[in-house]
């Protein structure tokens, strides 16, 4: 009797780690800012953009999980320009598909969630943006990661649509939802010489 029970405890724990390595998919919504960083980012300021994604967390072991994902992140910036008593206004929208690859390191806080920390490399495509700029009563646009011009006299270099850099990330991994915060800091050029993205973000998430 003592070896059946002894058995049925095992078994049982075998089930119940089977359950917890069983991988999950998690949608995410998120809110934050983003911006520029290097010495072409000098009198740029920050923008409030949103971001939306799904991703997996993959367990390796009980305390490793593997998190890659893919989400649509606007990115940019916004900017006030005065020349010759001129004002302008100008706001740059950057739209990706971005896929992160996450390291995951689980640890329990209480017996209602774990801490997650984040950390890995992300590669993102531009798929769409739109540059406005605002010269007292004129407005004019263009499409951020194509060349613009005005009159035939072309005033905008496209931007380079690739973007790819490392990812940080905390997070409080509730048994059906996470709530988190994370950054992004891109390491290739938006254009030749130019400044690098980065962002902010807090997100909450639904996992199924």
């Amino acid at each position: 009797m003592k070896k059946l029970f002894l058995l049925a405890v095992c078994m049982l724990s075998m089930l119940t780690v089977s359950a917890q390595m069983r991988p999950t998919m998690m949608f995410e919504v998120g809110i934050g800012m983003s911006g520029w960083t290097g010495d072409a980012a000098k009198g740029s300021n920050a923008l409030f953009n949103p971001r939306v994604g799904i991703s997996a967390d993959i367990p390796l072991n009980a305390w490793f999980s593997f998190q890659p994902g893919l989400s649509w992140v606007s990115k940019g910036v916004k900017s006030d320009i005065s020349s010759q008593g001129v004002n302008s206004d100008v706001q740059i929208n950057q739209n990706y598909f971005q896929v992160p690859l996450m390291a995951a390191f689980h640890m329990r806080a209480t017996d209602n969630f774990d801490l997650v920390f984040t950390a890995g490399p992300y590669i993102a495509v531009g798929v769409n943006g739109k540059t406005e700029v605002d010269v007292d009563d004129m407005t004019m646009s263009w499409k951020t990661f194509k060349d613009g011009d005005v009159g035939g006299t072309q005033i905008w270099d496209g931007f380079r649509r690739f973007d790819a850099g490392i990812g940080i990330g905390a997070a409080l991994d509730f048994p059906h939802w996470i709530v988190g915060v994370d950054a992004d800091f891109g390491l290739c050029r938006l254009y030749k010489d130019g400044p690098r993205n980065y962002d902010l973000f807090f997100s909450a998430g639904f996992k199924f």
